[in-house]
C-alpha cells in the first residue's frame, strides 16, 4: 500500500498542523503544499519535506494524483471547484468537521470527502506530529464513485488510519454528538466562568481542566463548524434540557 502512495504525487492545499503532520508522514512521497500563510512559510522551508512549496494557488504547476484540502471550511468550496476544473484527473478531498455545506454544493466526480477523527487545538506546522494518524480513524464520505472511494481508502490506510464510510447526513449528526457539542459547551462554559470572574486555572482541578481544553481550540475555525452543524446541535440543546428538567 504504502509503495502504491510512495509513486504518487501529492498536493497538499494549507500546511498547517494537520497538513504538516500529514506531510511528515507522507516525507518519503513527492508531495507539494499550498501555504498562503506568510507566518507558516519560512518553517515549511526549514523543513525540507516538500518538492515544491507554492504560495498563491495561480502559481501551481505539475500534476498530481492526489489533493487534500486541508484549510479552513470556509474556503474549501472555492478550492474544490478550482482544483477540479484544473486537475480533473485528480483524486481530490478535504479534512472538513462538518460536511453539510458540501452536501448543498454541486461536487465534482473526483472529489471525495473525508474527516480525519484526530484535531487538536495547534494550528501551526511547528507543532506537528508525523504519527498523527496512526490507529485513528477516518470517515470517508459515500459516493457513486466507488473506485475513487477505494482509492481515498487506501491513502488514508497508508498513514496507519482505521476507515468507515458514512453519508453526509450522518456523518454531521455523529460528530454533532461526538465532537461538536463537546467542543461549543467547553467554549460556552468558559465564557460563563469568566463572566463570573472565578479563577478557574488556579482554583480547578485536572478534570475541569480538560473540559476546557477544548476552548484553546482555534475559535473562528469552531465558529464555522458550528454554523454548519447548526441543526443538529439544537437538536441535541433540546434534549439536554429535557434531561436537565
Amino acid at each position: 500500500t504504502l509503495k502504491k502512495i510512495m509513486s504518487k504525487e501529492i498536493l497538499i492545499a494549507g500546511s498547517g498542523f494537520m497538513g504538516t503532520s500529514m506531510a511528515h508522514a507522507l516525507e518519503d512521497c513527492n508531495i507539494s503544499c499550498l501555504e498562503t500563510n506568510e507566518a507558516y512559510l519560512a518553517t515549511l522551508k526549514n523543513l525540507n519535506i516538500y518538492k515544491n512549496i507554492f504560495s498563491d494557488v495561480s502559481d501551481i504547476k505539475g500534476e498530481f494524483d492526489l489533493i487534500i484540502i486541508c484549510t479552513r471550511q470556509k474556503g474549501v468550496l472555492d478550492l474544490i471547484s478550482y482544483f477540479s476544473s484544473k486537475f480533473p484527473e485528480s483524486l481530490i478531498t478535504d479534512i472538513s468537521s462538518s460536511k453539510n455545506f458540501l452536501q448543498e454544493a454541486d461536487l465534482p466526480p473526483n472529489f471525495v470527502s473525508s474527516h480525519p477523527i484526530c484535531g487538536s487545538h495547534k494550528v501551526g506546522p511547528e507543532d506537528a506530529e508525523p504519527d498523527l494518524f496512526k490507529g485513528k480513524e477516518v470517515i470517508i464520505i459515500d459516493t457513486l464513485y466507488k473506485e475513487k472511494l477505494s482509492e481515498l481508502r487506501i491513502f488514508w490506510s497508508s498513514l496507519g488510519a482505521n476507515t468507515t464510510v458514512m453519508n453526509f447526513s450522518e456523518h454531521d449528526k455523529n460528530y454533532a454528538f461526538l465532537s461538536h457539542f463537546p467542543h461549543l459547551f467547553s467554549f460556552i462554559y468558559r465564557e460563563i466562568l469568566d463572566e463570573e470572574n472565578i479563577d478557574y486555572k488556579k482554583l480547578s482541578g485536572d478534570s475541569l481542566k480538560e473540559i476546557l481544553r477544548l476552548s484553546e481550540a482555534n475559535e473562528h475555525l469552531w465558529h464555522e463548524i458550528f454554523l454548519d452543524n447548526k441543526e443538529n446541535l439544537e437538536y441535541i440543546k433540546e434534549k439536554l434540557k429535557k434531561k436537565l428538567l
